[in-house]
């Protein structure tokens, strides 16, 4: 693993950094100088983003954070740890949704979505809260959803885990906010992405969704992966007096709730 050391702003790991918003987070702030971990389960994406951002300014590296695999978290943390000697942020983007009415839905298939989307970051968090407590620096950032805040049809689990993430990084903010800990949430609403149209059983049901879906947005238009990255940037860079807040960018869909 090439060393991390001596950029300019610290080292920052995104989860699930491959492939849309993951790539538009690890491209964000890679822009505003972070040296970047990308966090992957798939391989070839995340070196690939990896090998075209690393040529042009801070470094990156591609690392093996499957968050169903504690070990493999362990390993690979603990070499970023040893090389760079301590993580300054960690954006937990990585999500698994299986899209079925609860009642079709297995109780292996809870376990997964609580895996990735809750247990998992909660394993990376318990990893680097020690070293940013003893630099008295630290932020987390966890990618939710809006339907962690008003529920969501085919979706209940996912919701439920994105949820926990929510509540559960508030407490870490209320544990270790005297410490220099920051932590909020940014729930993304309708984004067009590949994740969106992987929960529907055919493309027809996906563009039918989409469609009405759409219309539901009150700006009209289902967002961009780089508008959320925009909102994980903020508060990894500028919010610094920003913590346990849920930031919902969704066109104002949960704009009431």
């Amino acid at each position: 693993m090439n060393s991390l050391r001596g950029t300019a702003r610290g080292l920052a790991v995104v989860t699930g950094g491959g492939g849309g918003i993951g790539a538009a987070i690890c491209r964000a702030l890679h822009a505003d100088g972070w040296a970047v971990a990308v966090g992957y389960v798939t391989r070839d994406r995340a070196e690939k983003l990896a090998d075209e951002l690393d040529s042009a300014g801070a470094p990156v590296v591609a690392v093996p954070l499957d968050m169903t695999e504690p070990e493999q978290i362990r390993s690979s943390l603990g070499q970023l740890l040893s090389v760079h000697g301590a993580i300054d942020v960690v954006v937990f983007n990585g999500g698994l949704a299986h899209g079925a009415y609860f009642v079709d839905t297995t109780e292996r298939e809870w376990e997964q979505e609580t895996e990735v989307n809750f247990l998992g970051p909660a394993l990376v968090t318990q990893m680097c809260l020690p070293g940013m407590i003893a630099r008295r620096r630290g932020v987390f950032v966890g990618v939710t959803s809006d339907s962690s805040k008003v529920g969501d049809v085919r979706h209940s689990p996912y919701a439920a885990a994105k949820g926990a993430l929510n509540s559960f990084l508030k407490s870490i903010v209320r544990e270790y906010g005297e410490h220099g800990i920051r932590a909020s949430c940014v729930a993304p609403g309708p984004i067009d992405t590949a994740m969106l149209r992987y929960t529907f059983e055919s493309p027809e049901l996906a563009d039918a969704a989409i469609a009405k879906l759409t219309r539901l947005v009150p700006l009209g238009r289902l967002g961009d992966p780089a508008e959320v990255a925009a909102a994980v940037r903020f508060l990894c860079t500028d919010g610094e007096f920003v913590a346990g807040e849920h930031l919902s960018v969704g066109g104002g869909v949960t704009m009431n709730a």
